[in-house]
């Protein structure tokens, strides 16, 4: 077992005059005051906004390069009944994308049907084989979700074949687009757009919602489906920030009430009950969602979220949870593989192969081996043929998709994003991939942008933390990626008692020099001496604060993120 990676507390700059403004105008505690202020939020306005949820209404969907053209071909297709399909991914933001267009384009009253390709045997996006049959199915609008945006050949034969094509993707794009009739893609240099964070289930709500601004469609409106943008965009870890922050508020609202059959089905195979949170999206509901497309067939995702028939939604939800079981037994035996594999493998990026591993998955174990030893890594399953589907996950400050792109020569196809990407390669280009991409990344890897960090608001005395204080701090939120959880630092504090609970968390009770005992958890941390720390010595932490509810009593705990060895007293 590796030492746990050791990082560097960064925390951000104190603005005690701004605290006492923003506490004094807001009626705020301090604590709040201060994480505001250090994330930048100093005038009573902007803090206002924020804590509200109001910071961003919504951008004109017509800001995006295409939309004109792509609302005017729907309506077309409206009032000639032509015949239209969705083509999208079998992730979570493919197929809540797929989803809300499907339901969007039957509240217009237009024939709709949609197509995701398998994950094993089709591969990611547009492949020409489809396009040919769905041409042949009589379709002549061609909608893509999650997808498109590199599909250069596949759409001009589309095209070809008499189908206008409107792509909704937020991959990165190459320096050749496809000839489509639009690219709605905020990651467009020409976009026009002011946020780039959106993901496809954000980009099928602003068709929506434009299409509703100039054409007018019955209800319920676009804002029906903010629980499948909610969903889409905390699984695909589209930054919290911006109008996706105030959409996703609004999405766990409707996710936490299950007004969709298909949620309240998939939160009761879960054992979720009532409230859902981010945590809540991205640990529970998303990964039974994509186990539909990682072992499965994604249609059965995209059939969980529109059905309207309770006795359906519920045989769905057991099959998508028997399906992500399934994806925890085989996540764990590669897992075992690879980090034996990474432990021998030499400094740099991980580049790891087997034709046992499952294409679905790896994916997943190539992000765990990211978090354990904070390096880019490359996960490739080989088939039979030799052929490899590979996934790729980075860390803050590597952009794995352009070092790939660089290697291009080596590979048959790729693309993705700046923190996650796909490949596909021959085995026996393997090693020579390893090598161009580990040239490529040596720079980059040694450069201070690339250690490991952990961003932390504020340093604070260990006293004045209750639940009420917990509960105004959470109205910073939703947290997640982009809008991370408040991290304090406390300092010279004594422990108490130590011990190891569950499944090797470490409990503690510690004290400062003045305040109450506080108990502290550190999920999977292991003991104190596995961290090269002694019980004797004072620690400083690196915490979120939680309520903890036991026998009618809330309490707050705070949620060890580090410890480390006190440097001064």
């Amino acid at each position: 077992m590796p030492a746990p990676v050791l990082r560097e507390w960064v925390i951000r700059p104190s603005d005690p005059e701004a605290c006492r403004t923003l506490a004094d105008a807001l009626g705020l505690r301090d604590l709040t005051a201060a994480v505001l202020a250090a994330r930048g939020h100093r005038t009573p306005e902007a803090a206002r906004a924020l804590l509200d949820g109001g910071e961003a209404s919504g951008h004109d969907p017509f800001l995006l390069a295409g939309m004109e053209r792509a609302v005017d071909r729907l309506h077309r297709a409206v009032q000639g009944r032509e015949r239209v399909l969705v083509y999208g991914d079998y992730d979570v933001d493919g197929a809540s994308a797929t989803s809300l267009y499907l339901s969007f384009l039957k509240n217009l009253g237009l024939s709709t049907a949609f197509y995701i390709p398998n994950r094993i045997k089709e591969g990611y996006g547009l492949n020409a084989d489809a396009v040919r049959r769905i041409a042949a199915s009589g379709v002549s609008v061609l909608i893509t979700a999650d997808c498109g945006t590199t599909a250069v050949e596949e759409i001009a034969l589309a095209q070809s074949l008499g189908m206008d094509v409107i792509v909704t993707d937020h991959h990165l794009p190459e320096q050749t687009l496809p000839p489509a009739l639009a690219i709605l893609n905020p990651c467009r240099t020409d976009s026009g757009y002011p946020f780039q964070g959106l993901c496809s289930g954000g980009l099928a709500y602003k068709v929506a919602s434009a299409y509703h601004a100039k054409y007018g469609s019955a209800e319920p409106g676009p804002e029906s489906s903010l629980d499948l943008v909610a969903l889409a965009t905390i699984a695909d870890v589209a930054p919290l920030q911006d109008e996706n922050r105030a959409m996703v508020r609004r999405g766990l609202d409707l996710l936490s009430r299950g007004v969709r059959p298909g949620i309240r089905a998939l939160k009761a195979a879960a054992g979720v009950d009532g409230a859902c949170g981010v945590g809540t999206v991205g640990f529970t509901l998303a990964p039974r969602i994509n186990a539909a497309g990682r072992l499965g067939d994604a249609a059965d995702a995209v059939r969980l979220l529109l059905t309207e028939d309770d006795r359906e939604a519920a045989e769905l939800a057991g099959l998508l949870n028997r399906l992500n079981q399934e994806r925890q037994r085989c996540e764990e035996g590669i897992v075992a593989e690879a980090l034996k594999a990474a432990d021998a493998a030499p400094d740099g990026p991980l580049v790891l192969a087997s034709r046992g591993w499952h294409q679905g998955v790896v994916g997943i174990v190539a992000a765990r081996l990211v978090e354990r030893f904070h390096r880019p890594a490359i996960l490739i399953a080989l088939n039979d043929e030799g052929i490899g589907k590979g996934s790729a996950r980075s860390v803050a400050g590597i952009n794995v998709f352009e070092a790939i792109a660089q290697c291009r020569e080596s590979l048959e196809a790729f693309g993705g994003h700046a923190a996650a990407a796909g490949l596909t390669i021959r085995e026996d280009r393997i090693p020579e991939f390893r090598a161009r991409l580990a040239e490529v990344l040596k720079g980059p890897l040694s450069s201070p942008a690339a250690r490991p960090r952990l961003l932390c608001d504020a340093e604070v005395e260990p006293r004045g933390f209750s639940p009420a204080a917990v509960l105004e701090l959470g109205r910073l939120g939703p947290f997640g990626s982009g809008n991370p959880e408040p991290t304090l630092v406390l300092k010279n504090l004594r422990i108490a008692s130590a011990r190891i609970v569950g499944t090797n968390h470490l409990k503690l009770a510690v004290m400062g020099r003045s305040g109450p005992r506080l108990d502290a958890i550190g999920f999977k941390m292991g003991s104190l001496e596995s961290r090269g720390l002694s019980p004797s010595a004072l620690i400083d932490v690196a915490c979120a604060l939680d309520i903890n509810a036991w026998n009618g009593t809330e309490r707050v705990q705070l949620r060890l993120k580090d410890v480390r060895a006190s440097v001064s007293v």
